[in-house]
């Protein structure tokens, strides 16, 4: 039995997570990394206890949860912390997504959307087809943010700027989804997509999956060991 492994990312404030809900509703099995990320550094898991011993007890909050805010201002200007977080949290959450690729492949899926933001950071997009970019200017993009999260403008950019430019992104997507108008607009293209991959599942990007989990695992540990 074959899936098709279908990679999403997009920037801050880009709408991927629209995307990831409108496929969602069309019947496509997608995969939350982040919400994976979550639930492998719950109090008590081992991707936990690796974040404590590399951090301390200084990033667990009251209940002896992992104070999420806190760590994203440790790493935000500090490189060499972002990649002890990365070092710390990458195994287990490879881990849970081998898991996941699993329980879809045993339950005869076809198709697969991995939306993960770091896709292209750790070259995870070498293993996934096609590799879908959600997309918009940096205006439309800094505007977005500004409106959901607050704060300055400033924070906003270097929020933007800490990320790998999307112009870089771009090239190394095989489908962007252009997000600067309205939320039917992009229904439209997601529509489009989901034609595109269920006409394609058996032909293009035919992936054996239990090799392909494996490989998930294994290549951006190595990137980032």
């Amino acid at each position: 039995r074959v899936m098709r492994l279908v990679g999403l990312s997009g920037g801050i404030a880009s709408g991927k997570s629209t995307v990831a809900r409108e496929l969602a509703a069309l019947d496509f099995d997608v995969i939350d990394c982040d919400e994976l990320a979550k639930k492998a550094t719950l109090k008590g898991s081992w991707g936990w206890r690796r974040v404590v011993a590399s951090f301390g007890d200084g990033v667990l909050a009251a209940d002896g949860e992992l104070d999420r805010e806190c760590l994203g201002h440790l790493v935000f200007n500090d490189a060499s912390a972002r990649r002890r977080l990365n070092s710390a949290t990458h195994l287990p959450v490879a881990l849970a997504l081998a898991r996941r690729l699993l329980t879809c492949w045993l339950s005869c899926k076809w198709i697969v959307v991995v939306d993960m933001p770091l896709l292209f950071e750790t070259k995870v997009y070498k293993l996934t087809r096609p590799n879908v970019l959600v997309a918009c200017s940096q205006g439309t993009q800094l505007s977005r943010l500004v409106h959901r999260d607050g704060g300055s403008t400033e924070r906003a950019v270097a929020r933007i700027n800490s990320q790998m430019p999307l112009d870089a992104k771009r090239r190394l997507a095989d489908v962007v989804i252009e997000n600067e108008g309205g939320l039917e607009q992009l229904r439209d293209q997601v529509r489009q997509l989901a034609a595109r991959l269920r006409r394609g599942a058996r032909a293009w990007g035919l992936l054996t999956s239990p090799l392909m989990a494996l490989a998930l695992v294994l290549l951006p540990f190595w990137r980032w060991r």
